[in-house]
């Protein structure tokens, strides 16, 4: 494996051999481009670990203030109303 702009690089064939290390290395911040005859055709990037309980609750907190904001006490006419209205017009 060789450095490249900053970049760990690797050939298809050392990604095969060392999946596990790369994917220990991406798990910890590490970008690894994986190449093809010299071209840069992948990247082996990991996943940002999210607080599940901090998103759920910004989430539940946004939802309420698009419900506040956007309700406005009403609802539409159902499907078979609108079906309803729209043969008893053409009769």
């Amino acid at each position: 494996m060789e450095w490249f702009n900053g970049f760990m690089t690797a050939t298809v064939e050392q990604t095969q051999a060392e999946l596990a290390r790369l994917i220990r290395l991406a798990q910890q911040g590490e970008e690894v481009v994986i190449t093809n005859q010299g071209r840069a055709v992948a990247r082996l990037t990991g996943i940002p670990v999210v607080g599940q309980n901090r998103d759920r609750k910004a989430w539940l907190s946004k939802l309420a203030r698009l419900r506040q904001t956007g309700a406005t006490g009403t609802t539409g006419a159902s499907t078979d109303q609108i079906i309803e209205d729209l043969r008893s017009e053409r009769s």
